[in-house]
């Protein structure tokens, strides 16, 4: 597959299956984080979850990770991730990662969202943090990452600084915005991710709004969206040219075919945003070259649910070309049951 524009095609490799939860009878919502702490060597996260209770579709289980030391074409054999298990035996939350950064020393954040372990996937608790020093063959123990309940929907690593994007609504209602206070903030990490503070809370609607992502683009600029639940073919669409200090008016970006769980990155100069499309039948891809005006959009699949939440990391192939990696899950034809696949991205000018 591939999406052709004037000045740039995008080309896809054929899916793969990264985790086969079907043959296992298992499920894997949520967590999908990446992050690469060396030159070629990736952590690639994914969760192991019920397959009876929600359907399938909830965190009640425990995270995996797998190492891949040639920039994702190869990886080891299934790891556990200690907090995880021991937050579910203790029962009192269930644990996600959806997000993992590494720092310029080579250690690993993983950022942890912990939510009711008797509910489906919230309400929420505060977000914890544990790190690897050694690439991910040990732990640190969790810590808390700040004072507010909620979801931290993305983080990255920009200049030496950690940035966290959470969205702060404890989930005991709706996931999206309901109250004033539900409102997303950005906290950054200055000591690799030992502690955090506050940096803002970003200047766009609220009501009605869930999930998020944020960008540095090649200019520097910090760019975060949001998703619209009322209107799901507009999302918000914010800009700092400060690292996140001040920002611009909040604009509108037209989706033709919507999205939900945004998730974006910058290739070779051209703006990806991917996620589950507004019908909830796809998989659908966008491309822009300015991160505000996108394409019509892409289908990359189509089943049916709750399925397509995804994540994405750009890594370097053996002669150093850039590729941009997208996980993401995929119903399997049990209830809402999910396997995890990869497909690789490309663009050429």
């Amino acid at each position: 597959m591939e999406i052709k524009r004037d000045t740039y095609t995008v080309h896809f490799s054929e899916p793969t299956l990264y985790v086969d939860n079907k043959s296992r009878g298992r499920s894997g919502h949520m967590t999908h984080a990446l992050a690469q702490w060396a030159p070629g060597k990736l952590i690639d996260f994914n969760s192991n979850c019920t397959a009876v209770k929600y359907w399938g579709h909830s965190t009640f289980g425990w995270v995996e990770y797998r190492i891949s030391e040639d920039g994702g074409e190869t990886y080891s054999e299934v790891y556990e991730l200690p907090y995880s298990k021991k937050a579910l035996y203790d029962g009192i939350h269930v644990i996600s990662v959806e997000k993992a950064v590494a720092c310029d020393d080579g250690r690993i954040v993983a950022i942890c969202l912990r939510n009711d372990a008797d509910a489906l996937c919230q309400p929420w608790d505060t977000p914890m943090t544990v790190t690897s020093f050694d690439g991910g063959k040990t732990w640190t123990e969790e810590k808390e990452l700040c004072t507010f309940k909620g979801r931290v929907y993305d983080a990255c690593y920009h200049d030496g600084v950690i940035y966290a994007l959470e969205f702060c609504n404890d989930g005991t209602g709706d996931f999206c915005g309901e109250k004033e206070d539900h409102v997303y903030r950005i906290f950054t990490s200055r000591n690799n991710g030992d502690t955090f503070e506050e940096l803002c809370v970003v200047p766009v609607p609220t009501f009605g709004r869930g999930y998020g992502s944020i960008l540095f683009d090649d200019a520097g600029k910090l760019h975060m969206y949001a998703y619209n639940k009322n209107d799901e073919q507009h999302m918000d669409h914010v800009v700092s040219e400060d690292c996140g200090h001040t920002w611009g008016e909040p604009a509108v970006c037209l989706l033709n075919e919507g999205i939900r769980n945004p998730q974006t990155a910058q290739l070779d100069g051209v703006y990806i945003l991917h996620g589950r499309n507004a019908a909830l039948t796809g998989f659908v891809f966008y491309t822009s070259l300015d991160g505000q005006n996108w394409d019509e959009g892409t289908d990359l699949g189509h089943e049916e649910g709750s399925c397509y939440y995804s994540n994405n990391i750009v890594l370097q192939d053996k002669d150093g070309n850039n590729r941009l990696l997208v996980q993401y899950s995929e119903m399997y034809g049990r209830e809402m049951c999910v396997n995890v696949k990869h497909v690789w991205l490309t663009v050429e000018k």
